[in-house]
């Protein structure tokens, strides 16, 4: 990917840090904006840019903050949460709260830009009619089809349709929450398990072995992430 035109806005208050992160980001071709806090960051228009890296500690408030904001009026910027807070339930919040990835300091630059380009690529909507590709899995969205290699599988709606959206979104973990909001219908009254039954299920047709799932993979403490496509 081609990042030479990529706008990004940093939100981070440690002056060391974010000047740092200027630096190193310059030299993979990434122009920053940095700011150093949560008001700063709001007045900077984030949804001008391509991604947001965000602090959470920040002095006039949580960074999730921001993050939240931004999905309650429906903008997609993807958002990379940069944190000391390395516990799994803080990553949930991170997740929950519309981040697309998390990263836990101290972190290593060249794993920071590698996670900047993962993100981006997938932020890139596809066409409908594209097929779906990870291995031999195959999903064709427009017919409603899918299968390994020649040989076709058979879903109900709710799997197919929780494969679909794993496969356009693969490299990202999803919490359960997440999933029901997003692949089953707003007024839906189940609970969170349904999630692992369909997930199970989904499982059952598309890994060799289903017990030690390759594709559909679990992130403990999170929830489920579509290995990305090798």
């Amino acid at each position: 990917m081609n990042m030479t035109d990529t706008r990004i806005l940093l939100v981070e208050d440690e002056a060391n840090i974010r000047q740092q992160l200027v630096a190193a980001l310059a030299e993979a071709d990434i122009c920053v904006e940095a700011c150093s806090t949560l008001r700063e960051a709001q007045a900077e228009s984030p949804n001008d840019y391509e991604l947001v890296l965000l602090d959470l500690g920040l002095p006039d408030g949580d960074g999730l903050d921001l993050c939240r904001q931004l999905r309650a009026v429906g903008d997609a910027t993807p958002v990379i949460v940069l944190t000391a807070r390395g516990a799994p339930e803080e990553r949930v919040r991170g997740l929950e709260a519309g981040a697309d990835d998390y990263i836990a300091k101290p972190f290593h630059v060249p794993e920071l830009v590698a996670r900047i380009r993962a993100v981006l690529r997938r932020s890139i909507v596809s066409p409908i009619a594209e097929r779906l590709v990870n291995g031999d899995l195959w999903l064709d969205p427009r017919a409603r089809k899918a299968g390994l290699g020649d040989k076709p599988l058979e879903f109900k709606r709710r799997e197919f349709d929780l494969l679909m959206f794993l496969l356009k979104n693969p490299g990202r973990a999803w919490t359960r929450s997440q999933l029901l909001a997003r692949v089953w219908e707003q007024n839906f009254n189940g609970d969170e398990r349904t999630v692992d039954l369909h997930v199970a299920r989904v499982r059952a047709l598309i890994e060799p072995d289903a017990d030690k799932p390759s594709l559909l993979q679990t992130v403990w403490g999170v929830g489920y992430s579509m290995a990305e496509a090798e």
